[in-house]
């Protein structure tokens, strides 16, 4: 298991490093993003999430589940007990239509959250310009997009890792399941809960996200968000379009090429 060199430092002789960058993206160009992202320290070493709404915090999917009381114990506890069952059905289930992956605490749950069940991990693409596709494909919608980007503190791969140890958010390399884990560049990281009696805390409201770099003469955190405003969010999907960042090509297969045309289809851009 190998961990991710950064160059972030804790010297008494750099200032304190700061919280979560807030960004905004405010021309609808693609030469702006990559500004943006190049504008931080480690720039595309970051890995990027979209979505849709800026005022969503980044919450994994189990923990957006309410009014969890299955085992009777802390709230983690139960948020453990909920996982551990979905997990437990999805294998149970999905058997005889899996690929051949090796079994493993991470692994289980890359798997399971890749077909959709609801666990602690998040989903992130090494592509900005994927991230930028899943913020902005729903372009109708009335409020602003953002895009996460966030160095882990360490990389490894599933089948090493059982429990965070001392890291904030490790990056977990998924084995290639399907043709769309590459098409996507995705990657998902793993995070601490938190209070064990008490709800998750959105990672962008946590000082202690984001590995730490140097910059000048500071340390800083690696953890930014790119608001991108709701008037931006047609031109660039148009953009993506041109550029074959499209569900054809994220989503390989019939169902990929069908939702591709009915996209373009809504927007009169099918050719």
């Amino acid at each position: 298991m190998t961990a991710v060199k950064f160059t972030g430092i804790g010297s008494t002789s750099f200032k304190r490093y700061a919280a979560m960058k807030i960004l905004e993206l405010t021309q609808s160009s693609l030469a702006e993003l990559f500004s943006l992202i190049e504008s931080q320290p480690g720039g595309y070493r970051h890995i990027f999430r979209g979505q849709r709404d800026a005022d969503w915090g980044l919450v994994p999917g189990l923990y957006r589940i309410k009014n969890i009381n299955i085992a009777g114990g802390t709230t983690e506890q139960n948020y453990n007990s909920y996982e551990i069952r979905g997990i437990d059905r999805f294998f149970n289930e999905a058997l005889p239509y899996l690929p051949a992956v090796q079994r493993g605490y991470s692994n289980d749950r890359i798997l399971a959250q890749h077909f959709g069940v609801p666990t602690r991990l998040l989903d992130w693409s090494r592509d900005p310009l994927v991230a930028l596709f899943f913020a902005v494909e729903e372009w109708q919608t009335e409020n602003d997009a953002a895009i996460f980007m966030i160095l882990p503190d360490a990389q490894y791969r599933p089948e090493d890792v059982r429990s965070i140890g001392p890291h904030q958010a490790i990056e977990l390399i998924p084995p290639a399941i399907d043709r769309r884990i590459p098409a996507q560049k995705s990657v998902f990281t793993f995070h601490p809960y938190g209070p064990a009696d008490k709800p998750f805390v959105a990672l962008d409201e946590r000082p202690d996200m984001g590995n730490r770099i140097t910059s000048g003469q500071e340390v800083v955190r690696g953890f930014a968000k790119i608001i991108i405003p709701q008037r931006l969010r047609r031109h660039l999907r148009h953009a993506l379009l041109g550029l074959g960042i499209d569900r054809r090509n994220l989503f390989p297969g019939l169902d990929g090429v069908g939702m591709d045309i009915g996209a373009r289809a809504q927007s009169g851009h099918i050719y």
